[in-house]
């Protein structure tokens, strides 16, 4: 059962770095699309966070479906978090500390 509970960890772990991808991938589509105005008011080196609330309700259809799957891979992690009992301290890279 240790094994299961491994790979289950790995998968979430995965899951996570599936999420931050589709962060980024998002704000990219959106600033070179629906949101290109404010891309052109950022000048380099400035900083601001997006949230995937940003691309809803936009006219741009492929930000509508991304966000839709953002939200069901938010409810599958919630989910394998919840039945699985996982928390921080089990996400740790075994390299740290």
């Amino acid at each position: 059962m240790k094994y299961y509970r491994e790979n289950i960890i790995s998968t979430y772990k995965y899951l996570l770095s599936v999420r931050e991808n589709l962060i980024t991938h998002s704000i990219n589509i959106a600033m070179n699309g629906e949101l290109s105005h404010i891309n052109e008011a950022f000048e380099e080196g400035d900083i601001y966070q997006f949230d995937m609330d940003q691309f809803r309700g936009t006219n741009d259809a492929n930000l509508e479906k991304i966000a839709e799957f953002y939200d069901e891979l938010e409810n599958l992690m919630n989910t394998l978090e919840n039945i699985n009992a996982i928390k921080e301290e089990d996400l740790a890279d075994e390299n740290e500390g």
